[in-house]
């Protein structure tokens, strides 16, 4: 399959309001149509790029960046389709988008990764992002029944895991 970024020009609206509500469904978040709306607001303001990734020239998902200073951009989110996955397409992308930061001379890019997504972080850590670089911590008000415990600097923090 060839895989292709094509930056978001509103032509795909109705497919790209699909598949940020399946992003979030992914995310255990149920979002309707006017919240995908309001999300897609946003991504596509200033500081954000938006890009469809196509498959064979039909769309399989999105990527979208974020700048945070001139030297440094944030792999926000990137979705493929469910029955598309594990076929290299998000691999392909990724690199496509780092090819085009690259070229424009950014010293680095970063992703935030929710830690109970380990599909996701084999695949960051198998292309290089081997380097932490920010740890978001919290403290929960309520108890969340399963997690696990990671360590980092010789400190145990919990990680919640989530149930489908």
């Amino acid at each position: 399959m060839e895989i292709i970024l094509k930056p978001y020009d509103g032509t795909s609206e109705k497919t790209m309001l699909r598949s940020i509500i399946a992003f979030f469904r992914v995310h255990h978040s149920q979002i309707d149509d006017t919240t995908a709306r309001e999300n897609l607001a946003n991504w596509t303001k200033e500081d954000n790029e938006l890009y469809d990734i196509l498959g064979d020239g039909v769309s399989v998902g999105f990527i979208r960046l974020n700048w945070r200073g001139p030297e440094v951009c944030w792999i926000e989110d990137i979705f493929v389709e469910e029955s598309l996955r594990g076929q290299g397409i998000a691999t392909k992308a990724i690199g496509l988008v780092e090819e085009v930061l690259q070229k424009r001379g950014v010293e680095g890019i970063c992703m935030d990764v929710i830690p109970d997504n380990i599909p996701a972080l084999r695949l960051y850590h198998r292309l290089g992002y081997d380097r932490l670089s920010i740890v978001t911590v919290r403290k929960d008000m309520q108890p969340f029944a399963s997690e696990r415990i990671e360590q980092i600097g010789g400190m145990d923090f919990r990680v919640k895991q989530f149930n489908d």
